[in-house]
């Protein structure tokens, strides 16, 4: 389970204390954690989670989850996350959740991480520092022309290691993102405190 996630349940399900695998180590490369964003900014969030002992139980999962959810929601008087789905996969040894957010905002609140999405002049506006060490798809560092440039495309800023599929193509990543198609960005291997990638639009 997403390693955020688990500091809100702690002590709730033990067996998940145990994880220390962080943003969804699936048992197969088809089950990796992912933020997905729309360009409106509303996150599917698809967890992937070893779940193979027998005394994992999926209805307890479910209710703790809804709980969780229910807490943040009321706090803030409106729904802002929703659980789509929790199930266990067919071979039995991972349990795949999916949940829906209406903003960065809330993820980042709920999981107790950094995530921003809007255009660079907004990120700058707001205090953020576009890195100088992001580079293209050739490996070439990105250069305050090149900002300028790009100052009203979207930029993700976050510390979030999960995978990212992105609604624009992603033109600027930092180092050690791995790219898998122009949408989808692995940052699990990121050696950047503060991970950013900067889009087409």
């Amino acid at each position: 389970m997403n390693g955020f996630i688990m500091k809100r349940f702690v002590g709730v399900i033990s067996a998940f204390m145990l994880l220390s695998c962080l943003f969804g180590c699936g048992s197969d490369e088809g089950q990796l954690t992912t933020v997905a964003l729309d360009k409106n900014g509303k996150i599917t969030n698809t967890i992937y989670e070893d779940f193979s002992e027998e005394y994992y139980d999926v209805t307890e999962l479910t209710q703790m989850t809804e709980n969780e959810i229910s807490t943040f929601n009321a706090e803030r008087l409106t729904e802002k996350i929703t659980l789509d789905s929790v199930d266990k996969i067919s071979d039995g040894n991972a349990v795949k959740m999916v949940l829906k957010f209406a903003t960065p905002t809330d993820y980042a609140e709920f999981n107790d991480t950094t995530l921003y999405f809007g255009t660079v002049q907004d990120a700058l506006d707001r205090g953020f520092t576009i890195s100088p060490d992001l580079i293209d798809e050739n490996g070439l560092k990105i250069n305050s022309d090149t900002v300028e440039d790009n100052k009203n495309n979207h930029i993700i800023i976050t510390k979030d290691k999960s995978v990212f599929i992105t609604p624009y193509n992603i033109v600027y990543s930092s180092n050690g993102v791995s790219l898998k198609g122009k949408k989808e960005a692995v940052l699990s291997s990121s050696t950047s405190e503060e991970i950013q990638l900067i889009l087409s639009k």
